[in-house]
This record gives structure tokens, C-alpha cells and sequence, in this order.
């Protein structure tokens, strides 16, 4: 993990939309940044940062308890990982980040961040990606609660779908390419479990694989639109 100084693109993102690309280089001006290669683990607890803002790639956000790994969500480009509070870190469950695929994060520390929730515009942006990530984990939450792995992988594809999906007319095409592990990590349960639900959900008809993507069918059984 290498640091590197300036932040760079991260003017562009839809968070700074409000306070405009100059502006928000400003803003930017001097925080460090974070390259991270593939599979490779970021704590944003083991730097000096009050947060740390995505600005490319994809990790997934795990909880590490008695050594086994649960992902609870993924993050991208364009959003923001909150530090958890030391007095939670130091008696909970551990929660860290690895990448999916190469990522850099931009390390903002709290005098930054201060700076940014001075500005009304960014201010509001900043709410919203993070009342958007309550709502992901508590839905994550929710599924964790159902007793069977066929039914937690639909509802983890569902979400899933809901953001990284796009509309097609055959359903929801969900292209993330994630592995049978990968989905085992977010469901709670093994891989061979989550390919045999991968089979039933297919025979049922609620999800297809065609030409390497995921198709997720309408609950109903018509096709989204």
C-alpha cells in the first residue's frame, strides 16, 4: 500500500458536484492518497484519517470474528468509509476493507473534514452517501437473519442488483463477476453451499447466467422494466 501526494480526480466525483471541479480540487489540495493492488487490505482505523473517500475500484467491507471473514457490503469509486470509533474497535469484532479489483483511497483527516462540512453544498452530499450506506448495512443486516442460504443469496443478489445492476428485458444484469467465495463471504455460508443455491435459484427460475453475467428475475416472475 503506497501512499501518494496530491489527491488526483477526485474533483470530478458526483460528491463535490455542488461546490464545483475548482472549488473541490481546493478542498483536495494536499490529502494523501492510497494505491492499493489487487486483493490487498486497507484499514482506515490503522491510519491518522477521520474517513477516507474512494476515488477508484471497488472494495469489499469485511468483519473479521473469530477469524472468520463476513462481507457486509462492497465500496467504490465515489464513496466514504467512515473510521469506526476507538472505544467500538477496541471490544468489537474487527472491520477492515480489501480490494475486489486496484482502488486508491484519499485519506481525509478531521481538520479537512471540517472544512468539508463547512461547505452546505458538500455538506448535504456527505449526508446522503452516508444515510444511503446505513440503509445498505441494515438491509445486510436483514439477510443475515434468514435461516436459509438459498434465501440469503437471493435477497445478497437483489441488493446487489439494486445499485450495480442495469434493466434489461430479460431482468436485472448484474455484472460484477463476483466468485462462489466471494458470495459464500457475504451470505455466511460455504462455497459449496452457495453453489448448490446458485443451482435451485436457477432451476427455480429466479436468477440466469448468460454470456458470464447474472440475470436476476423479477420476484413475480416478469421480466423487470
Amino acid at each position: 500500500m503506497m501512499p501518494s501526494d496530491p489527491a488526483s480526480g477526485a474533483e470530478g466525483l458526483d460528491l463535490f458536484a455542488a461546490v464545483g471541479a475548482r472549488p473541490a480540487k481546493e478542498l483536495l489540495r494536499g490529502a494523501p492518497e492510497i494505491k492499493l493492488g489487487p486483493g490487498e487490505p486497507f484499514d482506515v482505523a490503522a491510519t491518522s484519517a477521520a474517513c477516507c473517500l474512494v476515488t477508484e475500484g471497488r472494495l469489499a467491507l469485511v468483519v473479521i470474528n473469530g477469524g472468520r471473514e463476513r462481507t457486509i457490503g462492497m465500496i467504490e469509486r465515489g464513496d466514504v468509509l467512515v473510521r469506526p470509533m476507538d472505544s467500538w474497535a477496541a471490544v468489537a469484532p474487527g472491520v477492515r476493507c480489501h480490494t475486489i479489483e486496484p482502488s486508491v483511497v484519499v485519506l481525509v483527516d478531521r481538520p479537512r473534514l471540517d472544512r468539508w462540512v463547512a461547505e452546505p453544498g458538500l455538506a448535504a452530499a456527505l449526508v446522503r452517501l452516508l444515510s444511503d450506506a446505513v440503509a445498505d448495512r441494515e438491509l445486510a443486516v436483514a439477510i443475515a437473519l434468514e435461516p436459509t442460504v438459498e434465501r440469503r443469496l437471493l435477497l445478497k443478489l437483489r441488493q446487489l442488483a439494486e445499485r450495480w445492476g442495469s434493466v434489461t428485458p430479460a431482468g436485472i444484469r448484474l455484472d460484477l463477476r463476483l466468485t462462489h467465495q466471494e458470495l459464500a463471504n457475504m451470505v455466511g455460508a460455504v462455497r459449496e453451499s452457495v453453489t448448490i443455491a446458485m443451482g435451485r435459484l436457477a432451476d427455480a427460475g429466479e436468477i440466469e447466467v448468460r454470456n458470464r453475467a447474472l440475470l436476476i428475475h423479477a420476484p413475480d416472475g416478469r421480466d423487470e422494466a
